[in-house]
């Protein structure tokens, strides 16, 4: 991988490369971008490792020493709220608190918007990251907690008929 990352001209900077590995374990390199993976990686690095990558990135650039050690060992995960269907938000509850053990809940669309099935990034309507010291403590509690939220959503009305939708601001992300 580090050859093919070479190859592009990525030398000092975050890289996103994806790897397709087939069932005889060779491995072909699918997608090499000059850029932190999505997804929240970042935030997950700072919980997990207590590695701040994005500090890390700007040392990088500027050609100083970048803190890569990791200065705790926990785990952490993301869960992304997704909705089924497209629709008009008609009710949002049950969203998990932000504190201990869940250091990042964040909802991007308000009750009116119009949110999408989830066929892209941009159709995640919200994001639950959580953390602790045992990774199976901290999925199933991610899980518990993705069960937790209720969303509701109204089809969209026929073509021409009554009822404006207006769509999700990427602005209203709340954090």
């Amino acid at each position: 991988m580090s050859t093919a990352i070479r190859a592009v001209g990525i030398r000092n900077g975050a890289s996103h490369t994806e790897v397709d590995i087939d069932p005889a374990g060779r491995c072909t390199v699918i997608e090499i971008a000059a850029r932190l993976g999505a997804g929240h990686i970042g935030t997950l690095l700072q919980h997990a490792l207590g590695i701040d990558i994005f500090a890390a990135l700007l040392d990088v650039a500027l050609d100083r020493p970048a803190a890569l050690t990791p200065t705790t060992r926990e785990h952490a995960t993301v869960r992304f709220i997704t909705n089924p269907h497209t629709g008009r938000l008609t009710s949002l509850s049950r969203l998990p608190e932000q504190g201990p053990g869940v250091p990042l809940v964040r909802w991007r669309a308000a009750v009116g918007d119009l949110v999408h099935a989830a066929r892209a990034n941009t159709d995640r309507l919200g994001c639950v990251v959580v953390t602790g010291s045992d990774a199976d403590e901290v999925e199933e509690r991610a899980d518990a907690l993705g069960r937790q939220i209720r969303i509701e959503v109204e089809p969209l009305p026929a073509a021409g008929g009554p009822g404006q939708v207006r769509p999700a601001r990427t602005a209203a992300i709340a954090g």
